[in-house]
């Protein structure tokens, strides 16, 4: 057999190819690297407690310009005990250990590819899973309220919990308040409707544990013709309502009554329920209060005065206010209606004005601005209010000083009206409305109690033009 020969060219290329690769640089990731990770972890979103052992570590890292980089992480609740090294991950879901409410700690050490090892950085968490408990009392355990506005007292505790967070209420066990921070005391105002009431409230931890229910309940009553009731608006400003009681009337005046007009007739029996109505027509004051506005300013025939009517306010206008006063208040204040203004007006009489007949005129200056002592007299406004003889359910200025919207759409006259007082309403709504009372411009007979000022768009304003409300 021949020799094989090898050739030393064979043998030398090798070598020399080892010393090259040698020599030349090494990649960035097996480059030495002796600095260790930096990282952060946070729990459920940095909340101070939970009321699951179940949460979510948010986690970040960082192995410097240069580094080898992260390639693994493991986990700690007492610093000695870890788990297994994992893949490094953004988010990572995590079983808190068992045990009494109290504070956890989670620690988590991060591993780079040259082995350098993180301290051991740490957040911590309040594991907290007993509910808190409260209590609820209407108007300081009072057993009746004449006023659906009530004052609730509250309390509450979460033991060595979290601490109670939020607060929320209910009439009727189904229907909830948004959440709202805790307070010993709080307005309220219940439903409509006479007879009990309970209020139910219930309390939620910073751990998110909800209380049980608690409830108090009190009895609305009917109160006595003529109560008082002061609701406040922004900016503690006062509203004052009056009671007017349940009854029957004859709505309208009769064909023998002096300056009568036709549009006040069929005369017809209604019988309404008792509302509130209120004691002023509404103020520049309280108009101000509740939308920020003064749609009087710069107009002609206009007392600066802020317990003035407020006027140049249309119908429409003051839906609008009805609708702000009603999401401040949680009220249901709204226009009267024809019926209901009349009854207030009349206040148990049938005579012309309710003062009297007075024909000649001899008494209006005592319970009314009207031309005679206004517009004659050289005060050409409306005035402040309160300042003539209320009726006998203690309103005042029900005739004169201004005009007062009604809800009813117009009607030529009263064939067909409405036997229960509620407001008579078109459908679709009329082009007109109605507006009562006479205003400090007007005649005497302008300002009897069963005059109706007729066909009035909702979008018109005046001098002589403002309202009040009934509830």
């Amino acid at each position: 057999m021949a020799r094989v020969r090898t050739s030393w060219v064979a043998c030398f290329v090798p070598v020399v190819l080892c010393l090259v690769l040698a020599g030349l640089p090494q990649s960035a990731a097996n480059a030495q690297d002796t600095t260790p990770p930096t990282g952060t972890i946070v729990i459920n979103n940095n909340r101070s407690a939970t009321n699951s052992r179940n949460v979510t570590l948010a986690l970040t890292w960082d192995d410097g310009v240069g580094g080898s980089g992260v390639t693994r992480m493991r986990f700690s609740d007492d610093g000695a005990t870890w788990s297994l090294w994992e893949p490094p991950a953004a988010t990572r879901a995590y079983t808190l250990p068992a045990g009494p409410d109290g504070h956890r700690t989670v620690r988590v050490q991060f591993l780079d590819r040259a082995n350098n090892r993180s301290v051991a950085y740490n957040d911590y968490i309040r594991l907290d899973t007993t509910p808190p408990t409260g209590t609820i009392i209407i108007n300081s355990g009072a057993s009746t309220t004449i006023s659906q506005s009530v004052t609730l007292g509250l309390t509450w505790a979460d033991g060595a919990g979290a601490g109670v967070a939020r607060m929320r209420f209910s009439d009727d066990g189904a229907h909830w308040t948004a959440w709202e921070a805790p307070a010993a005391s709080r307005a309220h105002t219940l439903p409509a409707g006479f007879g009990h009431h309970t209020v139910r409230v219930q309390y939620l931890d910073g751990a998110n544990n909800y209380s049980a229910v608690y409830s108090d309940y009190i009895n609305l009553v009917v109160p006595p013709a003529g109560t008082e009731e002061t609701v406040m608006l922004p900016d503690s400003v006062p509203l004052v309502m009056v009671w007017i009681p349940a009854g029957t009337f004859t709505m309208g005046s009769p064909n023998t009554e002096q300056d009568r007009n036709a549009d006040e007739g069929p005369q017809h029996t209604v019988t309404l329920g008792g509302f509130w109505m209120g004691k002023y027509e509404l103020t520049k004051r309280q108009w101000q209060a509740v939308t920020g506005t003064t749609p009087w300013t710069g107009e002609a025939y206009v007392l600066a005065d802020l317990d003035s009517p407020a006027v140049y306010v249309s119908w429409n206008d003051a839906q609008l206010f009805l609708a702000a006063v009603n999401a401040y208040t949680h009220r249901s204040f709204r226009l009267p209606s024809e019926a209901q203004w009349e009854y207030a007006c009349r206040g148990e009489t049938q005579s012309r004005f309710y003062w009297g007949n007075d024909p000649t005129y001899l008494s209006i200056d005592d319970y009314a601005w009207w031309d005679g002592n206004a517009w004659s007299a050289g005060e050409q406004y409306a005035h402040v209010v309160g300042q003539k003889l209320p009726n006998v359910w203690g309103l005042h200025d029900m005739s004169g000083n201004v005009f007062e919207w009604c809800e009813d759409d117009w009607h030529d006259d009263y064939s067909g009206a409405p036997a229960d007082g509620q407001a008579w309403v078109d459908a679709p709504r009329g082009a007109h409305r109605v507006f009562r009372g006479g205003d400090w411009g007007d005649f005497g007979n302008g300002c009897r109690s069963a005059y109706r000022f007729t066909q009035i768009v909702p979008a018109f304003v005046s001098d002589g033009v403002g309202f009040r409300l009934s509830s």
